[in-house]
């Protein structure tokens, strides 16, 4: 900063200064000592409480129907599941739902019958109350051990579907065979099922309840007669359109 500009600056800075000084001074001679807060004041009284009258609940045995006919079975059946009686697969009352097994986390998920409770338990730790040890964990089973004991819980899956008649075990089902296919003529292609040929195989002539009769004249005679009735109704309004364009050019 140049001469002149520090010239013109000190005015600013001595200003400035005296107003510090002036506040010092103030405050020490006890200005703004008065000030006091307000007293609190006494709070507005909250409203009544209204009582709110709830909804009865329904009966569970209203539902009854939900889990007795399943909306997403085929046959509307309840599930049918696997009930081993062998106290050796169980830890008390209870039950393995759930497996979860991510990079980070592996536990197991279990439900308690006598209490109605989630039970949840990582591999390597202990159920509470107890001295069973999740040992490892499977895609459908939980392994636990206590001192040399070792007991195995496993989920419970639906039992899966009886195989049809003529299908082997593990195989899925066979597609449904496709319906016959019209043909011009009168002719019709079947494809070949069980041999494993998807060609065609050769065309039968279809029966006669099925071969499309040819047209009668009068049907041919009731077209022409709707094709010139709508060409008449065309004509007539672009008429009516014409004349009333007429007349607007007319009024003015």
């Amino acid at each position: 900063m140049n001469a002149a500009g520090q010239r013109r600056l000190t005015p600013i800075l001595a200003v400035g200064a005296a107003l510090l000084a002036a506040l010092v001074v103030s405050l020490l001679l006890g200005v703004g000592r008065g000030v006091h807060w307000d007293a609190p004041g006494t709070p507005e009284p909250l409203p009544a409480v209204r009582p709110v009258q709830l909804p009865p609940t329904s009966p569970l045995a209203r539902f009854a129907e939900v889990w007795g006919r399943p909306l997403f079975m085929t046959d509307r059946k309840p599930a049918a599941v696997a009930d081993a009686g062998d106290a050796s697969g169980n830890i008390g009352d209870l039950e393995l739902t759930g497996i979860i097994v991510t990079p980070g986390l592996r536990m197991a998920l279990l439900r308690d019958r006598s209490k109605d409770t989630t039970v949840r338990v990582k591999e390597g730790a202990s159920l509470a109350d107890s001295h069973w040890v999740l040992a490892s964990l499977s895609a459908r089973s939980a392994f636990f051990e206590n001192g040399g004991e070792r007991r195995e819980l496993t989920l419970k899956v639906a039992a899966p579907d009886a195989p049809t008649k003529g299908q082997q075990p593990g195989m899925p089902p066979a597609a449904p065979a496709a319906p016959p296919r019209m043909q011009p003529g009168g002719m019709t292609i079947q494809r070949q099922g069980g041999s494993g040929m998807t060609g065609p195989a050769l065309p039968s002539p279809a029966p006669a309840a099925t071969r499309q009769a040819p047209p009668r004249q009068d049907d041919d005679a009731l077209q022409r007669a709707r094709i010139e009735a709508l060409k008449q109704a065309v004509q007539k309004r672009r008429m009516e359109q014409q004349q009333r364009q007429q007349q607007a050019l007319d009024s003015q």
